[in-house]
């Protein structure tokens, strides 16, 4: 890692790593330093432990959290979901991911840098929920739900399974479905929030057409069982 990068990632706690496009509505990765001592400078956030769901050794999808004095030997399996860091004053940092890899190295002494990497966006949440992002990531949780009950599966099947979709498919499968029933109920555009998402994912697919990235056809999300 190049010393520009991390020391901002010292300053800051952690990096999410450029979006592909303007107006992207996510990142394409994210970068968390976790230290085994207090930083001896003032910083902006300080991250103690990463929590999220992975593929675990025993090929179940299991809630883990890291510390910088955990073991990580190799490259890691992202669950869809919520990812939360947090500092030693209990603040947190939110994310949600349609899934990824996640890959960890010592970059200094006492300094622990993971990456987490995805082929479709990483959304950054905050904590008012007002914003496209998170309006994505609560419909997303919704969409998983329905698709848990119409799958007929259990809680550990399902999410193991989710582990198996490329994120991007996840991503366009979803964008789609959302898109679809946007144009399908007029009144969804009544509220500016509901609205702005309904642009914001309208303007990934033109990206996505445009760069002949868009999938055709669309993989549903019952294409994804």
């Amino acid at each position: 890692m190049n010393t520009s990068l991390l020391n901002k990632l010292e300053t800051l706690g952690y990096y999410t790593l450029p979006p592909r496009h303007e107006n992207c509505v996510g990142h394409t990765g994210l970068l968390i330093l976790l230290r085994r001592q207090p930083p001896m400078q003032a910083v902006a956030f300080n991250p103690q432990t990463i929590h999220m769901r992975l593929l675990d050794w025993d090929g179940k999808a299991h809630w883990t959290t890291f510390k910088a004095t955990s073991p990580f030997p190799m490259s890691r399996v992202v669950c869809p979901g919520l990812i939360t860091i947090r500092d030693q004053a209990g603040q947190e940092a939110r994310f949600f991911v349609f899934g990824g890899s996640l890959e960890a190295r010592d970059e200094a002494p006492g300094e622990k840098v993971y990456s987490l990497r995805s082929s479709a966006p990483v959304l950054e949440l905050t904590s008012e929920k007002t914003t496209v992002t998170d309006q994505l990531a609560l419909q997303m949780e919704t969409l998983f739900a329905r698709l848990r009950e119409t799958w007929n599966m259990d809680d550990e099947v399902f999410w193991h399974h989710l582990t198996k979709v490329y994120p991007f498919h996840l991503f366009v499968a979803s964008a789609q479905e959302m898109l679809t029933r946007y144009e399908g109920q007029p009144e969804l555009h009544a509220h500016p929030l509901q609205q702005a998402l309904y642009h914001a994912l309208k303007h990934e697919k033109s990206w996505l057409q445009e760069t002949g990235q868009w999938p055709d056809p669309v993989p549903t999300l019952a294409d994804l069982k």
